[in-house]
């Protein structure tokens, strides 16, 4: 596989070298990707972080990973093939269909994978969007994720990349891979047909969305619909209405769930029914203020103080000429589990400043006590020095929830969660980025991530080094070549 692979690339790169000539337009657009991963074996117990016994390597483990998407241009149509391989052969294949027929915008999406991941957005008790696993083809649920509707933090910061990507990767392949996600034989999963019309000042959406949950053998086909439309009015104010029916709002996921075989814009329900509303506004200008609003509706499947207006979500933007600040603040509002009560559930409250080279950037977070006042916490502090050819940012985020921080790895050396330094800079076609990690100020060091990107023409070369407090947690070694 790996000899087939190394063939492919070659053959790759001189097909790129023959369409880069100014005389022949390429036929063919796209990038060819090849990531070479080294980790210990035991990579989960390396992960553990301070205050645990040292990890022993032992042996190693190696995980392979290439990407080709091409994109062909025929007649004002768009037709895009992304291929995933791994050591197991091909893992995931998808072919995008997209054009424009006048004021008609199309799009059509084919996906085949040996599984199929339901992933649904749902919302913790502060409002913040979370992941929780739906269904799933083999398997149902997915240790360590949570089924719905229980969120899940894990999940989110994985597929949202909060997690490095390189960990991100290793996590995500080692769980897929262990619970036999990988094994079954590539067979049709999903397809996605979206119409988008504009018309009259409206653009009007149609979003078709089927998947098989089932296996190649016996399959088991949901619909799903995505309606909307949207359109703004004289002063500048935007409105969009969104009707999901037979789907909620997610993502799918195939493969080991990485970014390219992560599917978003919905998931499907076993049920044709009218399951969630969602109304946005934006841009509404009010004495200075651009007010927002994002409101949702629920309408099946989930608790009885959930049904109906589930969540709003309120936002004002404005700025403080005389002092150079701007301030961004969010409310979130949900119904209360026990009086059913629309309760303001979060506020998180930024402002930002920047002088010179210099930028400041302050959050903070106001949750209700438990006496029926509000708590008022220090989220974070970034501190970013952006000099020509150098960028320096200095991250602090103090300890807000006890529930975290008083449980391993985690720790509170200084009041602090956690203290990052990001150094980033270039040299010519050579870019350098190195990030330090910390649990209190410039102490408790539990990670560092340098990573080194060097640029020769359609290639670019790429080194990403995981090393933890007494090993290398992961190495990546990576080409992409665009043509």
């Amino acid at each position: 596989m790996f000899r087939r692979l190394m063939i492919l690339m070659a053959a790759l790169a001189v097909a790129a070298a023959g369409w880069s000539l100014p005389a022949h337009a390429a036929p063919v657009s796209g990038s060819a990707t090849l990531d070479i991963v080294f980790t210990p074996a035991n990579f989960y117990d390396c992960l553990a972080g301070p205050g645990f016994e040292p990890c022993k390597i032992d042996k190693i483990l190696v995980k392979m990973e290439a990407d080709l998407v091409l994109t062909l241009s025929v007649s004002g149509v768009d037709i895009t093939s992304t291929s995933v391989f791994t050591f197991k052969g091909l893992e995931f294949q998808s072919f995008t269909f997209t054009g424009t027929v006048g004021a008609l915008a199309f799009r059509s999406v084919l996906i085949f994978a040996p599984n199929i991941v339901e992933v649904q957005l749902v919302r913790d008790a502060f409002g913040r969007p979370r992941y929780c696993i739906n269904a799933s083809d083999p398997g149902g649920l997915i240790p360590p994720f949570t089924a719905c509707p229980t969120p899940s933090t894990l999940l989110w910061n994985l597929l949202e990349n909060i997690t490095h990507p390189v960990v991100g990767n290793l996590i995500l392949a080692g769980i897929f891979d262990g619970a036999g996600h990988l094994d079954p034989a590539l067979t049709f999963r999903k397809k996605i047909a979206e119409l988008s019309l504009s018309l009259a000042g409206l653009t009007i959406g149609l979003r078709g969305l089927f998947a098989n949950i089932g296996s190649a053998q016996t399959p088991d086909w949901n619909f799903g619909v995505v309606a909307s439309v949207e359109g703004q009015t004289v002063s500048g104010i935007t409105i969009r209405a969104e009707t999901w029916i037979g789907a909620r709002q997610g993502l799918e996921c195939f493969g080991e769930c990485k970014p390219l075989e992560r599917i978003r814009g919905g998931k499907v329900e076993t049920d044709f029914i009218i399951y969630e509303e969602k109304i946005f506004i934006r841009n509404l200008k009010l004495a200075g203020i651009t007010w927002g609003a994002r409101l949702e509706f629920t309408f099946a499947d989930a608790p009885s103080y959930l049904i109906g207006l589930s969540f709003l979500q309120l936002t004002q933007d404005f700025a403080l000429a005389p002092f150079g600040l701007t301030v961004n603040n969010v409310i979130n509002i949900q119904p209360d589990p026990v009086t059913n009560a629309l309760t303001i559930v979060q506020d998180v409250f930024t402002t930002s400043v920047k002088v010179g080279d210099v930028s400041v950037l302050a959050q903070f977070v106001i949750r209700p006590a438990v006496t029926g006042a509000f708590n008022i916490f220090f989220a974070q502090l970034i501190s970013t020095f952006d000099a020509p050819g150098v960028k320096v940012t200095n991250i602090l985020v103090p300890c807000i929830d006890e529930n975290v921080c008083s449980f391993p790895p985690f720790t509170t050396v200084d009041g602090l969660l956690d203290h990052n330094l990001i150094l980033s800079t270039s040299v010519g076609d050579v870019t350098l980025d190195i990030g330090l990690y910390f649990s209190g100020l410039f102490r408790g060091f539990y990670q560092a991530i340098i990573e080194v990107g060097w640029q020769l023409g359609n290639v670019t070369i790429r080194s990403s080094s995981v090393i933890g407090v007494d090993a290398l947690l992961g190495q990546k070694i990576g080409i992409e070549l665009k043509f």
